[in-house]
């Protein structure tokens, strides 16, 4: 039998505050030493829509709401920006469901065991920030999505 290459499924999630054009969240992860949003890897039976509330509420503690974007299909999740995969050592093939959720008001974030630091960063920040590519990428469309209206 070939040896198959573990996958691993996972979500990203960009919270922003301010709408459109306004700030991220970013933590700097402890394991991976980089900054990166708020995601981690699905659970059995989830939808990576699903994974992403979760995802956000439980290292956050914040309740976003997931937009249905202007350029969105029809059928894709809300808040749903894009995919990318990377090699990621023992889990193999890192397969990442990325999105977007807007939060409103003032968040009390309690770094815990995943990161130790974070931040709100807007467009210039983010140019700057010492990350994957992707991530300032992904940034960049989380800041400048625009939500479609009903």
């Amino acid at each position: 039998m070939q040896n198959v290459e573990r996958r691993a499924f996972s979500v990203a999630v960009y919270a922003r505050r301010g709408g459109t054009g306004g700030e991220v969240l970013v933590i700097h992860h402890n394991r991976l030493g980089t900054w990166l949003p708020v995601g981690g890897e699905m659970e059995p039976g989830e939808t990576p829509l699903l994974a992403a509330v979760r995802e956000l509420r439980e290292e956050t503690g914040i309740e976003g709401s997931f937009p249905v974007l202007a350029s969105s299909l029809d059928g894709v999740p809300a808040g749903y920006l894009g995919y990318e995969e990377h090699r990621a050592g023992s889990k193999g093939l890192h397969m990442n469901f990325v999105f977007v959720a807007d939060v409103r008001g003032e968040h009390d974030i309690t770094p815990n065991h995943e990161f130790s630091r974070y931040r709100w960063v807007d467009r210039d920040a983010l140019v700057e920030l010492p990350s994957p590519l992707n991530v300032r990428q992904f940034g960049f469309l989380a800041i400048d999505a625009v939500v479609r209206e009903p």
